[in-house]
């Protein structure tokens, strides 16, 4: 949450992007954190032996599963990220336009 909060208030501050290419984003972050949502409800719901029953092993399995494509999410996120901020600074106008952008958003 924390990467998808800190990238989205950059980006929509940004004046780079035009409203399309937000809404874009938007959408795009919204299918990671979904899936992220869904991976963490498979996690509680296997965890939960009230409600699943299932021999140890399973559950290990089921949650190393979702913690798998957790990290996937993750990575496709930072990765999202990274494409949005390099086409951000590919647009400046200026070396120091794109110092600044880099600094802005942690790029060396």
């Amino acid at each position: 949450m924390d990467e998808y909060k800190w990238a989205w208030n950059l980006f929509q501050k940004d004046k780079h992007f035009k409203p399309e290419e937000l809404d874009y984003m938007q959408k795009v972050y919204s299918g990671i954190l979904d899936e992220s949502i869904k991976n963490v409800d498979q996690i509680l719901l296997v965890v939960n032996s009230f409600k699943t029953q299932m021999s140890d092993a399973e559950r290990l399995e089921l949650i190393s599963k979702a913690s798998e494509q957790m990290e996937t999410n993750y990575s496709d996120l930072k990765q999202f990220n990274k494409q949005n901020i390099a086409l951000s600074i590919q647009r400046t106008r200026s070396l120091d336009e794109a110092a600044k952008l880099k600094e802005i958003y942690g790029v060396q």
